[in-house]
């Protein structure tokens, strides 16, 4: 395991030790691989991880499968909750509709 996925174990073991344990577990994974596609990109640590990786996250989820939007959307709220644990100010960029492209 890369630095920053041994980060995330850390961080998400107490919480995913309480509430609905199926659905933490699941989270948790969404979470692993969201971490693993930021080392891939160079992240080392949460302090390099923003919103520019969590775009190339979607973009990257999109080039290998096409995940419907309520699956997207369960990624975000994984990432989300990982921004909280994180200590992020505001939200992780959310996921735009295929239909639409994205600004910028």
């Amino acid at each position: 395991m890369g630095r920053l996925l041994d980060q995330l174990h850390e961080d998400t073991h107490a919480w995913a030790a309480k509430g609905n344990k199926a659905g933490r577990a699941r989270q948790r994974n969404m979470m692993r691989r969201f971490a693993a596609h930021a080392e891939a990109a160079g992240a080392r640590e949460a302090g390099q991880v923003g919103g520019r990786t969590v775009i190339s996250f979607w973009k990257a989820l999109r080039a290998e499968k096409g995940l419907s939007w309520a699956t997207q959307m369960d990624y975000w709220r994984a990432l989300r909750e990982l921004w909280v644990l994180w200590g992020k100010p505001g939200e992780p960029p959310r996921p735009f509709p295929s239909e639409k492209p994205a600004v910028g």
